[in-house]
């Protein structure tokens, strides 16, 4: 079953719509199943070759606001969602403008060629009790509130990559900020379109310690079922690898809390299933789930389906109508 691509998403871009819009896609048209907008230059505007320090390995920035990557699986030719957290003096910056050029660089790694620009949407996501669950310390566990940036862009070539960012905050006053990152040819994880692995996941009636079995205090709802026995049996699923209480950032610990007020309303017509990263966090010893789908990181949603088909995935945070949307097209599928 192919999966629905919003019209907005359908048209390749060149690079001068790419220019004019890559980042420019509303909200609520920008699901996760935008499958393709790669895009070629279109030859009406030539190539501009602008001096570019990406650092080679780690974030750059001339002031103390301080990017940090929340998307890092990008692949050329179909839409990609960038998602960036913005940390200042150690606390979340908020309402911010974040405008971005992206760039790819070149082989000295010192220059770059711009591919396209725009602005990232401010997301607050609000969760009551966001950190109730997990080992959050400080101000994170009592902070309901998350913020981050994000936009869709269209990545048409692999390789080595850099965005700038231009971040001023509400009372002014701009910094820049430059992020290295790759596009890959091919998806490391389960790709659009392909079935995902038929894992035999343990749940709540084969594993009788449930702290491994989810690091969530209590353990959440969705380890009733074995990923093998519902995968492309004909209704929808929802995977979603996270580490509750093991999460190093406050921006992942939330992801479960959003799905789980989500379930009751689809539950009986999508199957979920939440598979805990860690076998052994103090090992750092994977599940074997996590491994055989081949996360290059966590957390981590996809969306399958009754098929078994991969037809969304929402790399690490996500806003409530992100999760929504994906929701609503899976089961009209």
């Amino acid at each position: 079953m192919t999966p629905r691509i919003p019209d907005v998403l359908r048209a390749r871009l060149g690079r001068r719509a790419f220019l004019r819009s890559a980042i420019a896609v509303p909200a609520a048209a920008a699901a996760i199943y935008a499958a393709g907008c790669g895009g070629g230059d279109d030859g009406d505007t030539p190539p501009e070759e602008t001096p570019a320090t990406p650092p080679s390995t780690n974030t750059a920035a001339d002031g103390d606001i301080r990017p940090v990557m929340l998307t890092s699986e990008f692949v050329s030719g179909r839409q990609n969602r960038f998602v960036v957290g913005l940390l200042q003096g150690g606390d979340l910056l908020k309402d911010a403008d974040v405008h971005v050029r992206f760039f790819t660089v070149g082989a000295d790694g010192s220059t770059g060629t711009l591919r396209g620009e725009g602005d990232l949407q401010f997301v607050e996501l609000n969760v009551a009790g966001a950190h109730e669950h997990d080992s959050s310390a400080g101000d994170v566990a009592s902070d309901d509130s998350t913020a981050f940036y994000v936009g869709y862009a269209p990545f048409d070539i692999p390789g080595r990559w850099g965005v700038e960012m231009n971040v001023t905050p509400p009372g002014g006053g701009t910094t820049k900020a430059q992020v290295p990152f790759e596009v890959l040819a091919e998806s490391k994880s389960p790709p659009l379109g392909s079935v995902p692995p038929a894992s035999r996941n343990d749940t709540a009636a084969t594993n009788p310690n449930t702290e491994s079995l989810c690091s969530r205090d209590p353990i959440c709802p969705l380890h009733d079922k074995v990923i093998a026995d519902v995968l492309g049996k004909g209704r929808p699923l929802v995977v979603q690898f996270s580490t509750p209480a093991f999460c190093e950032t406050r921006f992942c610990g939330p992801v479960l809390e959003v799905l789980l007020e989500r379930v009751p309303e689809y539950e009986d017509r999508v199957d979920f299933v939440h598979i805990e990263v860690w076998e052994d966090f103090q090992a750092k010893r994977y599940r074997r789930a996590a491994v055989e789908w081949n996360l290059p990181t966590e957390p981590y949603t996809f969306f399958m389906d009754g098929e078994g088909k991969v037809v969304g995935k929402l790399e690490s945070i996500f806003s409530e109508e992100e999760l929504e949307n994906a929701l609503n097209q899976l089961v009209d599928l």
